[in-house]
């Protein structure tokens, strides 16, 4: 079982990497709705989403599967449990690990989960920041692509130049694997920290993330209390512990009892045999009662208890600053409302790595701590491609809506302005028609004024606020050098996904 467990891990990590990675436009894969693969995602998007049908099939699906076979997805399915597993096999040369009797910091992640539901029932996502799946998918997109997209342009710039050798291997990568230019993304830093933080940890304690924090753990394991077709918990007499130390997340007491909330199902104890067997002694149902863990009832007591100091707190008071916040923000076409926006979102980069100007960047706490890491465009990298509507076709969520290519290029993501004091006409009398020949708008959303200006009179641009869809080519494209430009992106009116719905 242990091997067949293994097989299954490789497969579906490989699986998952290479769907991920090769996300391109046009999308040669559907996108992934893995990314609500759990109750800890799919339950909590469905409270604060507008799609709570979608979540709630989702739920059921992983409820049912938990409560037969308990975190069998933590030990067979979840690729950043696979990372996690490859690095112990990895440090096991260097690294001896021993388990003591399992502690109550298990609980911890809990607690996390507790905090998560309470912020989504409010309204605000943040289990993203710590769920394992989009942890996974954030490093891929955003660092390790870009990284192994840049390192495949220097080795075969070298090769093609050096040799001449290599230049239809180079397409076919272009073409299929890679984009043909280079590409980055903003906080890419971070997202490599939150990948290898949780690996670095493996070196003191197995899983340590699955232990203590994953909030895809905690809630399959409320659901695997009872799991039938869980391993089997009996005692035994020797307490050698060496089913113990074999387990990855501690799920084993001293007597060889297992904690089902812990179980991930990796079957690491089922091949061992004692040194000394002796018969097995079945454990009362007290005991077992006493030992199982975290139970519904103490979940339930944490979360009134949590509940009910967010509400004399009140709402407002914590979380009306992030909900009022003035922002600046463009949003990709087709995205709902701010609020519903940045509730449906799930962080998980399809957005962002399927754009192909490189355009669409993970945010700051430009829309406040609930809208770290959701996707909006940046003028200054990139622009939203007038013919393409990639980024609502690859989200799981449709936090950004599927348009097609007509209702997108009528969508309103927001308003070009001239900036008249460094615009090249305006400012300096000479002409400059980079932005009206860009516009992708047929009937041009930038018009041409005579001005005069240091005794020359020259075409000088205007925006049409009627016919500007704020796709930001124009910012893009400008030719003043430095930070600002001539033209910018701002907000504009509200987003019309209402109307295309």
């Amino acid at each position: 079982m242990k091997k067949l467990r293994i097989s299954i891990q490789i497969l579906v990590f490989l699986f998952t990497a290479a769907t991920m990675f090769l996300l391109s436009y046009p999308p040669k894969l559907p996108s992934l709705n893995f990314f609500l693969a759990s109750p800890s995602m799919s339950f909590l998007a469905a409270l604060s989403s507008v799609h709570l049908f979608k979540g709630l099939i989702l739920c059921a699906v992983f409820i049912i599967g938990a409560l037969l076979f308990g975190r069998a997805f933590c030990g067979w399915l979840c690729p950043f449990g696979a990372v996690m597993d490859f690095a112990a096999f990895i440090f096991k040369p260097f690294r001896k690990w021993t388990e003591k009797e399992p502690s109550k910091a298990l609980f911890s992640k809990y607690i996390l989960l507790t905090l998560f539901f309470i912020a989504a029932v409010l309204g605000f996502q943040f289990v993203w920041y710590a769920e394992p799946i989009t942890i996974f998918s954030r490093f891929l997109y955003m660092k390790l692509f870009p990284a192994l997209n840049f390192a495949n342009d220097i080795v075969f710039e070298y090769l093609i130049m050096n040799f001449n050798i290599g230049s239809n291997l180079y397409s076919f990568t272009q073409n299929f694997i890679f984009d043909a230019r280079l590409i980055s993304f903003n906080h890419s830093t971070i997202f490599l920290v939150l990948f290898v933080v949780p690996i670095i940890f493996v070196l003191f304690k197995k899983r340590f993330w699955c232990r203590y924090i994953c909030p895809l753990g905690a809630s399959l394991g409320i659901l695997s209390v009872k799991a039938p077709f869980g391993v089997k918990s009996r005692a035994c007499m020797n307490a050698c512990g060496k089913c113990k130390n074999n387990c990855p997340t501690n799920a084993i007491r001293q007597d060889a009892t297992i904690i089902k909330s812990e179980c991930i199902m990796c079957m690491n104890c089922v091949p061992l045999k004692c040194k000394r067997p002796v018969p097995t002694m079945p454990i009362s149902n007290k005991e077992t009662d006493e030992k199982k863990g975290i139970t519904r009832k103490q979940f339930l007591y944490w979360g009134a208890g949590i509940a009910s100091a967010i509400v004399m707190i009140g709402k407002k008071n914590i979380f009306g600053q992030l909900e009022n916040t003035k922002n600046n923000i463009i949003r990709p076409p087709g995205a709902l409302p701010e609020p519903q926006f940045k509730q449906a979102c799930v962080r998980c980069g399809n957005c962002m790595k399927i754009c192909i100007t490189n355009g669409l960047q993970p945010s700051g706490i430009e829309s406040g701590f609930d809208g770290i890491w959701t996707p909006k465009m940046d003028a200054k990298i990139g622009y939203c491609e007038y013919n393409c509507n990639a980024c609502g076709q690859a989200c799981p969520t449709e936090a950004i809506k599927p348009l097609s290519i007509e209702e997108k290029q009528q969508f309103k993501m927001g308003q070009a302005i001239i900036q008249k004091d460094i615009c090249i006409p305006w400012a300096t009398g000479v002409t400059c028609l980079v932005c009206e020949e860009m516009c992708p708008i047929p009937s041009k959303a930038i018009k041409f004024v005579k001005q005069t200006v240091n005794d020359n009179t020259v075409d000088a641009p205007e925006v049409s606020r009627d016919l500007c869809i704020g796709c930001g080519i124009c910012q893009n494209k400008c030719p003043v050098e430095g930070l600002n430009k001539g033209i910018k992106l701002v907000k504009g009116q509200k987003p019309q996904c209402a109307q295309m719905a």
